[in-house]
């Protein structure tokens, strides 16, 4: 019977030494974690796609980058930028379990560093399409009544500041100041329709495109889709920025530990899951540079 009782009480005690997950909790906390941040962003990219493809036609194309100002090396360089603080970050956590701590101090440090470049880059593209005023809702993607009368208001307005500094036009400035001339009030309206100032707005920024050394001309085009090709941009990219942003903020953490003098060969499960994050950031990035930058 004590025989029994011990095999029993043996047995019982190795099935609870072996139960749960043949993984660390917090490695496991952080797939599913990773896993509910996947659904999110495949929930945002299905939408671009679904929309991209559904109800632009050849006649209303969905933009190009050029339209809204996507300059693709920008967004290539970003990319890689990003590809390389990946490669920091599991050199840093290789150093820290090597009991290396200055060299995965430096290491998170160019980890910091090149996300840091990655934020700095896209507030730039952002203020391109600021000053563009490619934004939600700004964009002229339709000319009908009353948008159509704001849209020959918004040119005019733009003509007279061109005008107003010659210097920036350069070849372009007769034909702002011709267009401006057809756009004169004639009975408290324009000589031209909505459609016919659009028209020749693009044709005087294709010609302007040709000409080199001159900065570009702030005249806002029509944008088939334009508002909701802003509003698919801001909230993919603007999300993986608050991706990026708190990643930086953990980096950043891990640096004053180290300065503190508590970072240490214990701490590097914890700098291999913040890893495991930043690889998926960067993931997310790869999918969206394609969407956005090329197709």
């Amino acid at each position: 019977m004590i025989r029994l009782m011990a095999h029993a009480t043996a047995v019982h005690e190795e099935s609870i030494l072996h139960m749960g997950a043949p993984v660390p909790n917090g490695k496991l906390a952080m797939w599913i974690f990773l896993a509910t941040e996947i659904m999110f962003f495949t929930g945002l990219i299905g939408v671009y796609v679904v929309l991209r493809n559904g109800n632009p036609s050849t006649r209303e194309p969905w933009p190009i980058p050029e339209d809204v100002h996507l300059v693709e090396w920008i967004g290539a360089f970003n990319t890689f930028v990003l590809i390389c603080s990946s490669v920091t970050v599991v050199l840093a956590h290789f150093a820290l379990t090597k009991g290396n701590v200055g060299g995965a101090v430096k290491y998170v440090a160019v980890t910091l560093a090149l996300g840091a470049v990655f934020l700095v880059v896209k507030g730039v593209e952002y203020r391109s399409k600021y000053d563009h005023d490619i934004l939600p809702g700004h964009v002229f993607d339709r000319l009908s009544e009353p948008r159509g009368t704001q849209y020959i208001e918004k040119i005019r307005e733009q003509l007279n500041g061109i005008v107003a500094r010659p210097e920036e036009a350069g070849p372009a400035l007769e034909d702002c100041k011709k267009l401006l001339a057809e756009m004169e009030l004639k009975d408290g309206r324009s000589q031209l329709t909505p459609q016919e100032a659009g028209a020749r707005v693009k044709e005087i920024l294709e010609k302007h495109k040709t000409v080199p050394n001159y900065p570009e001309l702030h005249l806002s085009p029509v944008i088939p889709f334009g508002n909701l090709w802003a509003s698919c941009y801001f909230a993919m990219t603007g999300f993986h920025a608050l991706h990026v942003f708190g990643g930086l903020v953990i980096f950043a953490i891990i640096l004053i530990m180290a300065g503190l003098g508590r970072l240490g060969v214990q701490h590097a499960g914890f700098l291999e899951l913040i890893g495991l994050y930043w690889h998926f950031v960067d993931i997310v990035w790869i999918f969206l540079f394609p969407l956005l930058y090329l197709v």
